[in-house]
């Protein structure tokens, strides 16, 4: 099997494309018995588990061999709770990262999963940082990703200039929040005023 990206999208809000919430981890087969199909269902199942507000949410997984030129069609799509959508209940750029890398953490072995804050917390308050609850929580996103396709699929890093998938042997999620600017909502209304500095000058020279 080749490395396989697993393009999973998230909608809140509304089910605009804009409105999606996108996360893209890759897995590599290393033996025959293995597909993307397979996997990607596996993944969809495993992370609507995981996802607990997101879960109930349209959730579109694409499969793609990474290692592919573009144009690069999904080798198989698969998408759970067509047309459902809840409503955020905080800031949607706010993230906490899963970071990871392979056997060294150096360049193009290392790799960044950004999970926003609305997919699986419940809290009505946010806290200050994130605390062992919210780390144990994208730790078992990389324990999930670390089994998917068992013993012949590791969770990987995809290294487009080495061409090469490399397996994840080491991950951490600290206690600082990320923020993802793109996933914020649109703007829908601004308030507007004016200074008098100018005004009060002209007037103090007279």
């Amino acid at each position: 099997m080749a490395p396989i990206k697993l393009s999973t999208t998230v909608w809140h809000d509304s089910l605009l494309p804009r409105d999606g919430c996108q996360i893209t981890p890759v897995v590599n087969g290393t033996g025959p018995t293995t597909d993307a199909k397979q996997i990607a269902d596996d993944w969809m199942v495993a992370f609507k588990g995981w996802a607990t507000k997101a879960a109930t949410c349209q959730i579109t997984v694409k499969a793609y061999d990474v290692s592919k030129p573009k144009p690069n069609y999904p080798l198989y799509e698969r998408t759970d709770n067509p047309g459902m959508f809840t409503v955020s209940t905080c800031p949607r750029e706010l993230a906490l990262c899963l970071s990871f890398f392979a056997t060294n953490n150096v360049k193009r072995r290392r790799g960044r999963l950004y999970l926003p804050f609305h997919w699986w917390a419940t809290a009505a308050a946010i806290p200050v940082r994130p605390g062992t609850n919210e780390q144990n929580k994208l730790g078992e996103l990389a324990t999930i990703l670390q089994a998917l396709g068992g013993v012949d699929v590791d969770w990987s890093v995809w290294s487009k200039v080495d061409g090469a998938a490399r397996a994840v042997t080491d991950w951490w999620v600290d206690n600082e929040w990320d923020a993802q600017r793109r996933r914020g909502l649109r703007g829908t209304s601004r308030t507007e005023g004016t200074t008098s500095e100018e005004s009060t000058r002209e007037r103090s020279l007279v």
